[in-house]
C-alpha cells in the first residue's frame, strides 16, 4: 500500500488497497497512520461500496464512530443536487462549528457525477496556522471566535451559536488549528466589531490563498475521507441539476447527532 500526496499541505491517494474486501489489522493501522499525517485520504477506482461497508471503512478513522443522522439507525445519507443542501454554492467551512460538537470526520462516496464534472475545494486550517507570522499567532492567543448559523426555515432549524478558541488544539494530536471559517465566523469576542472584521479578513488571506487550495474533481465511486476539524471545504459553484445528477453518499463521525444538536439549540434559543 502506498500514499500519493494530493497537495503539499494535506491529502493523499491510497494506492494498492482493496476497498471492497481489504481491512486487515495491519492495513487499518497503516491507513490510520496515514490519515493522521495527511488528514485526508482518497480511495479511487474501487467501485461503489455498500452502505454497511461505507460505515465500516469510516469507523476505522474514529473514535468517535459513525453518527446516526436521524435517531433511527440511519448512518448513511445522500447529498443530491436536486436539493438545496446538495446544490447551492457554499463558502469555506467545517461542518457544525456553530455547535459545541463539530463533526470530527466526513466520508463521501461519489455515486453520481455530471458529465461536465463537479468538484469540492479544500484548505487546511492546520497548515494555515503554521503559515501565520509569529507576532500574529501571539496576538491571537486567548482569543475566542463566535460561530453563527441563523435559523433556516427550509429545515425548521433554530439559530445556532457556539464559541471556540481561534486556535484550537486538535483533540487527538494536539496540533494547533486555525478554527476560523468564512461561512460561519461572526465575531472575535475580545475585539471590537471593526477590529474583529479586519482580523478575520487578514486570516482569510492566509486560509484561502490560491496556493493553499486543493480542488478535488470527483470521479464516480471516489471514496474520500477527511478530518473536518483540520480541513475546510467549499462548493465554489452551484451544482445545477440541469447539468446532470450529482450525488454524494455520506457518513460522518461525531460525538453527537444532528437531531440532538438541533434540540439543544432550540432550547437555548427559547431560554434566551
Amino acid at each position: 500500500m502506498q500514499f500519493r500526496p494530493l497537495h503539499p499541505d494535506f491529502g493523499a491517494e491510497v494506492i494498492g488497497f482493496d476497498v471492497q474486501n481489504g481491512g486487515t489489522p495491519e492495513e487499518i493501522a497503516a491507513l490510520a497512520g496515514a490519515y493522521e499525517r495527511y488528514t485526508m485520504l482518497l480511495f479511487r477506482g474501487g467501485g461503489r461500496v455498500s452502505h454497511a461497508r461505507h460505515v465500516e471503512i469510516a469507523s476505522w478513522f474514529g473514535p468517535p464512530g459513525p453518527v446516526d443522522n436521524s435517531g433511527k439507525g440511519d448512518f448513511v445519507s445522500v447529498l443530491r443536487n436536486e436539493e438545496p443542501a446538495g446544490s447551492l454554492q457554499l463558502p469555506f467551512h467545517s461542518d457544525l462549528t456553530y455547535t459545541d460538537c463539530p463533526i470530527k470526520a466526513i466520508c463521501l462516496q461519489a455515486i453520481a457525477v455530471p458529465e461536465s464534472g463537479t468538484s469540492t475545494t479544500f484548505v487546511s486550517s492546520m497548515a494555515a496556522w503554521g503559515r501565520l507570522p509569529a507576532p500574529l499567532r501571539a496576538d491571537l492567543a486567548g482569543k475566542t471566535l463566535r460561530h453563527l448559523h441563523l435559523a433556516n426555515a427550509t429545515y425548521g432549524w433554530p439559530d445556532f451559536i457556539a464559541e471556540h478558541p481561534v486556535c484550537k488544539p486538535h483533540p487527538r494530536t494536539g496540533r494547533p488549528i486555525l478554527l476560523v471559517t468564512r461561512h460561519h465566523a461572526d465575531r472575535i469576542l475580545e475585539l471590537d466589531e471593526a477590529g474583529s472584521k479586519a482580523m478575520l479578513e487578514r486570516l482569510y488571506a492566509y486560509l484561502y490563498a490560491p496556493e493553499a487550495r486543493y480542488e478535488h474533481r470527483w470521479q464516480r465511486d471516489d471514496l474520500l475521507i477527511w478530518d473536518n476539524l483540520a480541513l475546510q471545504h467549499a462548493r465554489t459553484r452551484r451544482s445545477d441539476p440541469s447539468e446532470g445528477k450529482r450525488a454524494l453518499q455520506r457518513v460522518a463521525l461525531a460525538e453527537v447527532g444532528l437531531p440532538e444538536l438541533i434540540e439543544r439549540a432550540r432550547q437555548r434559543q427559547q431560554a434566551a
